[in-house]
């Protein structure tokens, strides 16, 4: 089975009823965007202070929304609704600019924050979810509801067993990036937001060249050893983020192929709308023309040079061939740059 296409999804039946994209809901999306780029650029933690004053009290976060914001939604007695979806990948694989495409959608009652930790107590996760007294009020005026949350916790299983026993129809949209370019990506993402920081201070001037840190985690993979974990996303090193198969193979056992919808990446950033669109009909919502919007997540720039480049496609050949098996498609990842970052 492709697992590419939209499978399994009858017509919503609210289908015929005319609805469209609202900018202002675009506008709020992009907004954590920019306050995360200002906290980024503050400097010392004197000029941060108006800028986290601000971020209190926003109604929709990116990530990390503020914990007394999540303590006071978790006190109150509200029911909450269950999320329907969740879109998942590793980090660096566009996930962020995904969410801003399928959260666009009015049937989508916005959770508190895109990114939800998995590991929180039952009570703290169901608090970043709308209310019952929300989505009757988006049923009223747009005819249908649902919620979801968007987060790159691949390749740790235990999301899949922990996401299974909570919610266990959940429909799945999954963003695979070619692992080359989601690794020198997650190189360059952790290099300015935390290597280069770290670097002032002597303990870390140690710390490893990418071609030195790949090349040994190329070594310690090949060997069944522990790799150098990366800053951000998973607790796994960078090439180990983009060995799909393993994490996809248990996620169909769990959930079942018709509940997943796996997404190149490559594609997405190529054809944004056409690709959104696709996921609306996996999610069983009404079809609307989304407007396409800048990436809003965008790392460093870079050029990996071509003999690393040749080196690590040669080293990520058999992961993605098992990964084309399961999926059900060839994407054809290193036969072509795409330059995206």
């Amino acid at each position: 089975m492709d697992m590419s296409r939209s499978v399994g999804v009858s017509e919503s039946p609210f289908a015929s009823q005319r609805i469209a994209v609202d900018q202002k809901r675009v506008e709020t999306l992009q907004l954590p965007y920019r306050d995360f780029r200002e906290l980024s650029l503050a400097g010392e933690n004197w000029r941060k202070l108006p800028l986290e004053a601000r971020r209190q009290f926003r109604s929709y976060y990116f990530f990390n929304p503020p914990k007394w914001r999540v303590w006071a939604r978790r006190l109150g007695s509200a029911e909450r609704m269950e999320p329907s979806f969740a879109s998942i990948g590793a980090v660096r694989s566009g996930t962020s600019f995904l969410s801003s495409y399928i959260f666009q959608h009015p049937h989508v009652v916005l959770p508190l924050s895109k990114e939800i930790s998995f590991t929180e107590t039952m009570r703290d996760l169901m608090a970043h979810f709308p209310t019952l007294a929300e989505q009757h009020a988006a049923e009223r005026r747009y005819g249908g509801a649902i919620t979801g949350y968007c987060t790159p916790v691949m390749p740790n299983p235990l999301w899949i067993f922990l996401a299974k026993s909570m919610f266990p129809n959940l429909r799945i949209v999954c963003v695979l990036r070619d692992p080359v370019e989601r690794a020198f990506s997650h190189w360059r993402w952790d290099q300015k937001r935390f290597v280069e920081r770290k670097k002032l201070d002597p303990h870390w001037k140690g710390f490893p060249r990418f071609e030195t840190l790949i090349r040994t985690e190329q070594e310690t993979i090949r060997a069944g050893g522990m790799e150098v974990h990366a800053f951000s996303g998973a607790r796994a090193g960078y090439l180990r983020h983009g060995i799909y198969a393993p994490f996809l193979r248990l996620l169909a056992e769990q959930f079942g192929r018709e509940r997943i919808f796996v997404v190149d990446a490559a594609e997405l950033f190529r054809d944004p709308g056409g690709v959104t669109k696709r996921i609306y009909g996996f999610l069983g919502l009404p079809q609307i023309e989304p407007l396409i919007i800048d990436e809003q997540n965008s790392g460093p720039s870079g050029a990996l040079p071509d003999a690393l480049r040749s080196e690590l496609t040669e080293f990520f050949r058999p992961y993605n061939e098992a990964t084309y098996e399961i999926v059900g498609k060839d994407f054809g990842w290193g036969t072509a740059y795409t330059g995206s970052e």
